[in-house]
């Protein structure tokens, strides 16, 4: 095999890997030039706002957009993860999905409180209003906790945060615990209303009649705390 045939040989192989499922998943955006993988990530643009791309700002690298006013836009992952444990498996046992991930968000009074989320969701198209959500959203512009069950809710507001500076999400979720972590800082714990899954990884803004928002995403990490018999 010559040389160039061999390199288009594994080119092939690692696109290939790469859309395969993992469960380990780490972004980290450390090569704006080449983009956002669409082996792993499916976004949605604004309108006319601007489109997601990965960029850099001083030693922060991330992937952003930009909608304008009364747009949406949304990223989410093209893999399924799930936080139950599974009988037929009993080499492995899934005792929870760990999901963190770095973010700001500019402008989050042109955030629409009713609609934006961030985290875990059942379907490629989810939003707040979405049965079978776990993750954080908005309620009055500032940081919310819900977790929902058919329509059943617990929430939890009230962290002091600011959103316009990058912040460390993290979530670890089991069969009976949801746990929402800021910054390493324990925000709740949600024992109720606990969805089932399997989950996509989804982050999802839509504005409002006020103007523009941002939404920045860091490094972005997934994956399963496991038992091995």
């Amino acid at each position: 095999m010559s040389i160039d045939a061999e390199g288009r040989a594994i080119e092939t192989m690692k696109a290939a890997y790469l859309g395969l499922p993992s469960p380990m998943l780490i972004e980290d955006w450390a090569d704006p030039a080449v983009g956002i993988s669409g082996a792993r990530w499916t976004p949605t643009n604004p309108a006319t706002g601007l489109a997601w791309a990965a960029a850099t700002s001083g030693a922060f690298i991330y992937a952003s957009s930009v909608p304008n006013l009364n747009e949406i836009c949304r990223l989410r992952s093209n893999q399924l993860w799930r936080a139950h444990v599974v009988a037929i498996e009993p080499q492995i046992i899934p005792k929870k999905l760990i999901f963190e991930f770095e973010m700001l968000l500019g402008n989050v009074v042109n955030m629409d409180n009713t609609l934006c989320f961030f985290g875990l969701t059942p379907g490629i198209a989810s939003l707040r209003t979405t049965n079978g959500i776990a993750g954080f959203a908005l309620a009055a512009d500032v940081l919310q906790t819900v977790t929902d069950l058919a329509g059943a809710e617990t929430v939890n507001t009230a962290f002091g945060e600011t959103l316009a500076q990058h912040n460390l999400f993290r979530m670890e979720v089991s069969d009976t615990i949801v746990d929402f972590y800021l910054n390493g800082v324990g925000l709740a714990r949600h024992i109720t209303n606990l969805p089932d899954g399997p989950f996509y990884l989804n982050w999802y803004v839509d504005t409002e009649a006020g103007g523009a928002a941002t939404i920045a995403l860091g490094w972005i990490r997934a994956y399963y705390d496991t038992i091995a018999r």
